[in-house]
């Protein structure tokens, strides 16, 4: 498809589903919300950077980007950055996705802190940067269980960062009007592997997210753990299987609400490296193909598989004209839509998305 019929296509997209703020179009009727707005008590929401939120004992931070020009509830989007790069960056840096411009194109930008860089969203420290503690597998979140003992806690509780992420979106409703039908959260790497948990564990929450090269900690069918070689040779072996994982509850949920969920793989060079002693400590390929697998078996769930080239990090080619394919196509699918009413668009140059799982990953068995 030539350049021109791509941006033809995406400006009628945007032009049917865009949030009114995009548009000037009103915002489509949307159910009673189930979604109950509050803060903490005392608590007053502002622009900007949210301080000593008080969330499950701890003090978090978020930072607030408001829709430019709403006219109407706010579609919203929650990004999140993965281990070596600030919340800052991720809304302000074009190499880590620059996400607070989205809140030009209608949507209620919140910015997530990690709890490890201590309310401080410039932190991009090595102290978001290794092995988990109290059951979790990795630092920047809370977004694996580890395996063995410590991690039994977490096998069926999703833990406060999955819960943080909520309480934050309804604090912020409680000053701004929030399209409930609406609410999308997405990330890279580890951000990535705290949206996989967000959307298995909390798929009553979210109408859906974007996974961008997320963890799914493949394990055995018990849910014990996996190496890291074990683990990809398992999904290389069975690339169509529905596998457990340590990202969400054991055993997985038979059903999930309604929602569509894009999940972005980086390609051939999309691996993370943990350093000496350890190497080599994740590959994108095994862990993106088993999100793919359980989100596409649900019948009431729009899956799209997008793969790239730009390996380990936000989507880097046409980045913000991905961005607002990637939020328009969320946005044209508010929680409570039809599968079969879903039509996918083309994603800029240098995407490849499909419906369904990923077909891309490993050769197609041989035919009998």
């Amino acid at each position: 498809m030539s350049d021109k019929l791509r941006l033809l296509a995406l400006a009628l997209l945007i032009a049917a589903f865009a949030p009114a703020a995009a548009t000037g179009a009103r915002p489509a009727k949307a159910e009673p919300s189930p979604v109950k707005y509050e803060c903490p008590d005392g608590y007053r929401v502002k622009e900007g950077l949210n301080l000593d939120f008080a969330h499950k004992g701890e003090k978090r931070a978020f930072v607030v980007v408001p829709p430019v020009a709403a006219k109407g509830p706010a579609p919203v989007w929650v990004p999140l950055t993965g281990t070596v790069e600030s919340t800052n960056a991720n809304l302000t840096v074009a190499r880590s996705g620059a996400n607070g411009l989205m809140a030009q194109k209608g949507f209620m930008v919140i910015g997530p802190v990690r709890n490890c860089s201590r309310q401080d969203p410039a932190d991009f420290s090595q102290a978001c940067n290794g092995p988990g503690k109290d059951g979790w597998n990795w630092m920047p979140w809370r977004e694996g269980r580890a395996g063995g003992p410590a991690g039994e806690a977490w096998k069926t509780d999703a833990g406060p960062d999955v819960s943080f992420l909520e309480a934050a979106v309804k604090c912020v409703g409680t000053r701004w009007p929030l399209d409930s039908r609406r609410l999308y959260v997405g990330g890279i790497s580890s951000g990535g592997t705290l949206t996989n948990r967000s959307l298995t564990f909390a798929s009553d929450f979210w109408a859906g997210g974007m996974p961008i090269s997320g963890e799914w900690y493949v394990s055995k069918d018990d849910g014990s753990a996996l190496s890291f070689e074990a683990a990809r040779q398992a999904v290389a072996d069975a690339p169509a299987k529905i596998h457990q994982g340590r990202v969400g509850p054991y055993p997985l949920k038979a059903a999930l609400g309604p929602m569509i969920v894009i999940t972005v793989w980086g390609g051939e060079k999309d691996m993370w490296n943990c350093g000496p002693p350890i190497g080599l400590c994740s590959d994108y390929r095994p862990t993106t193909q088993a999100a793919s697998n359980y989100f596409s078996s649900m019948k009431n769930l729009v899956h799209v598989a997008c793969s790239a080239t730009h390996g380990h990090m936000w989507p880097q080619v046409n980045t913000q004209a991905f961005n607002l394919w990637a939020l328009t196509t969320l946005a044209s699918y508010p929680k409570g839509s039809k599968p079969a009413d879903f039509r996918l668009t083309p994603p800029p140059e240098g995407y490849r998305c499909k419906l369904g799982p990923f077909s891309d990953h490993y050769p197609a068995p041989a035919a009998d």
